[in-house]
């Protein structure tokens, strides 16, 4: 490389640390107060521009809450803690055996969430109590319908023997990464193009700023930067505006909080019917030994 082509590929790298020089002065010099115009933008634009911040902070917003659908950071109640450790534990110990698929079993068998857990629990009382007795037979009914629920949440979930909680898998598909997708794609973009055109702005009245302090004989040379940055300047901001009313315009949003609301629908819809069931069977079953009680009671 001779010195002719190694100047002529520094002039760009040149050009640009100039250009980006610039906008430093005068992004210094706006925020100091000494620049009395600036160049405005459209109040269309401005709107755009509100109106992506919103969708902006509400995608956050909403992927901050679900996020906890995605990721094992679930609170289960300390009764399911203790079942997972004691399971933990025996797994462990068979482990360690010579028979493996015995703990193959038991890892297989933990619960992996609090309904699970519970009728784990009712079922181990129920068996203690006898199903002879009104309540171990309603805490075996309870246990079969915990379960049922159990699975029911299992349907939209990810669970695995090393993270035992609900990664609801419907809402984190559904939702939460299309969401996420849209906030590093779509609103990104907009975010990108807004950012470009600050940096356009800066140059313009950087130039103009130059050009009002110019001598005679730079007059030209500035007057034609000017024109330049004035050109540039208009092409950004309407890129900018095409890029934030396609991001406004999306019905992509929208999609995605439907799908949310139908998979939470859909699965209280089973826990309510599973508990509808078993709720007048429990009552009838209550009101049975409360009779019971009662007549023993007065015959004493």
């Amino acid at each position: 490389m001779n010195f002719n082509q190694f100047v002529n590929k520094l002039n760009p790298l040149a050009q640009q640390m100039s250009r980006g020089l610039n906008q430093a002065v005068q992004w210094t010099e706006e925020r100091l107060g000494n620049v009395e115009h600036l160049t405005d933008l459209p109040q269309d634009y401005k709107d755009l521009e509100r109106r992506v911040d919103a969708i902006r902070a509400a995608h956050l917003s909403m992927l901050r809450v679900t996020r906890a659908y995605a990721q094992p950071s679930f609170k289960e109640p300390l009764e399911f803690q203790e079942t997972v450790r004691s399971m933990a534990t025996r797994v462990q110990s068979l482990a360690m055996g010579p028979d493996v698929t015995a703990a193959e079993e038991a890892a297989e068998d933990e619960p992996k969430n609090a309904h699970q857990a519970m009728a784990r629990a009712c079922n181990q009382s129920s068996d203690q109590i006898g199903l002879e007795e009104p309540f171990g037979a309603a805490l075996f009914k309870y246990a079969t319908v915990s379960e049922k629920i159990g699975d029911s949440e299992l349907k939209m979930a990810t669970s695995a023997l090393t993270v035992p909680i609900i990664q609801c898998k419907e809402i984190t598909d559904k939702f939460f990464q299309p969401f996420q997708v849209t906030l590093h794609s779509s609103i990104q973009n907009a975010m990108d193009a807004r950012k470009r055109v600050q940096a356009a702005r800066l140059r313009l009245d950087g130039c103009k700023t130059r050009y009002k302090s110019a001598t005679p004989d730079r007059e030209p040379q500035l007057r034609e930067e000017v024109e330049k940055a004035e050109d540039e300047f208009v092409t950004v901001v309407e890129e900018a505006t095409s890029v934030m009313r396609a991001l406004i315009e999306s019905p992509e949003p929208l999609r995605n909080l439907a799908d949310l609301v139908a998979a939470q629908l859909a699965h209280f819809k089973d826990t309510y019917e599973l508990l509808q069931d078993l709720a007048p069977e429990i009552d009838e079953m209550q009101v049975t030994q409360e009779a019971l009680y009662r007549s023993g009671r007065s015959q004493d």
